[in-house]
């Protein structure tokens, strides 16, 4: 009986207050059908905790604290969104044949590039990364994979500012190369 009007108590505070949903939204400048889902949730843990935590109403407003899951949540979502899996191509695999001379996969991903044009690109990319330290060639494959330059500085374990660096060396090397 006790969960129940626990339950009845959240539901009523979330109903008084869904309008900050709204205000977020529109704050944010972001299409209430396309991101409601994503930052709902949010607003309803901090009900959940609002209504649970008596020390939570006493230092903090309702408002500050559902700003505040819903920000997470929408973080989140676009750190989801712009991860390399997310980022990655598709081919489908339909569609593969032409007058039963079948493709292979490599002639559908590389579309219609000439065999000159890849191998010229291939030998670019080679001499580049003969120029490289195995370091920089590193954090080059990770920023052509998606990854920016804080979360390649967290899987390198070193800092944002030596990883940008590091770009700038690349590009002052491949600068060089190009000069010459």
């Amino acid at each position: 009986m006790f969960t129940n009007n626990i339950f009845n108590d959240e539901n009523a505070f979330a109903e008084a207050h869904h309008d900050i949903v709204d205000r977020f939204l529109r704050h944010k400048r972001l299409p209430y059908d396309d991101y409601y889902d994503v930052v709902v949730f949010g607003f309803l843990r901090a009900v959940r905790q609002y209504c649970n935590r008596p020390e939570l109403r006493e230092k903090y407003d309702f408002n500050a604290i559902a700003w505040r899951k819903m920000t997470d949540d929408l973080c989140s979502h676009y750190k989801k969104q712009s991860s390399p899996m997310r980022r990655a191509v598709t081919v489908s695999l339909e569609g593969m044949s032409t007058k039963n001379d079948w493709l292979t996969l490599h002639e559908v991903v590389s579309g219609s590039v000439s065999l000159f044009e890849q191998l010229e690109a291939e030998l670019i990319c080679d001499e580049i990364l003969n120029l490289l330290t195995p370091e920089q060639a590193e954090i080059l494959r990770m920023r052509l994979d998606g990854y920016n330059t804080c979360e390649i500085a967290a899987r390198r374990k070193r800092r944002c500012s030596d990883i940008e660096n590091m770009f700038a060396d690349i590009q002052a090397s491949v600068l060089a190369m190009c000069i010459v």
